[in-house]
């Protein structure tokens, strides 16, 4: 199957939201197990998508949200590939994220973030904020608000490549000032012959 290599990125069909990059990537799981014998295990699909959380400037200090969410894989005798939810997974937020992410469950654990940089010379600004961890998060932005519950970590796809669910395996807000808010999203499935 030979595709076209380059393509116009404006022809590129996203569902009508406002998506700034697309990556996708596969890999087969092999195994060697004799000399000239491979045994050819499920092909699994990860897709990277980064978007505009909102269509407002930020303004203030720099802010971020993230979550990791826990998948237990198990495979059947046919090489279908399960994704079983285990947890909400772990999550945390730094600074005023206006609202957008709010953690499920606090761990009570608070500390100092910094984040210093003299390359661009001994005036540059630095940043020093709160950063609070927990368990499950929920994001109300764009392009694609969620829940980190058995539900809400499944999402239908997002491009017409796999099957109609994704799994959200972590996700990534970042509030910069004078900058839109970016969405960062990695979704896993498995390719089925």
């Amino acid at each position: 199957m030979a595709l076209k290599c380059c393509n116009l990125v404006a022809d590129f069909d996203i569902n009508d939201r406002c998506i700034i990059s697309i990556s996708v990537n596969s890999s087969t799981e092999t195994q060697n197990i004799c000399e000239d014998e491979i045994l050819v295990g499920p092909t699994i699909c990860t897709v990277s998508v980064t978007g505009y959380a909102s269509n407002s400037i930020h303004v203030g200090c720099p802010a971020r949200a993230n979550v990791s969410v826990p998948w237990m894989r198990r495979q059947d005798c046919e090489g279908k590939v399960y994704f079983i939810f285990s947890g909400e997974g772990n999550s945390s937020i730094v600074g005023d994220v206006k609202g957008m992410a709010s953690i499920h469950r606090k761990s009570g654990r608070e500390y100092t973030v910094v984040s210093a940089s003299s390359s661009s010379g001994p005036a540059t600004i630095y940043t020093k904020d709160t950063q609070v961890d927990g368990f499950g998060l929920t994001y109300s932005g764009d392009p694609y608000s969620f829940s980190t519950t058995e539900e809400g970590v499944k999402f239908n796809r997002i491009i017409d490549i796999g099957p109609a669910t994704w799994s959200l395996q972590s996700f990534n807000l970042n509030m910069q000032p004078g900058q839109l808010p970016t969405a960062s999203y990695s979704f896993v499935f498995q390719i089925e012959e």
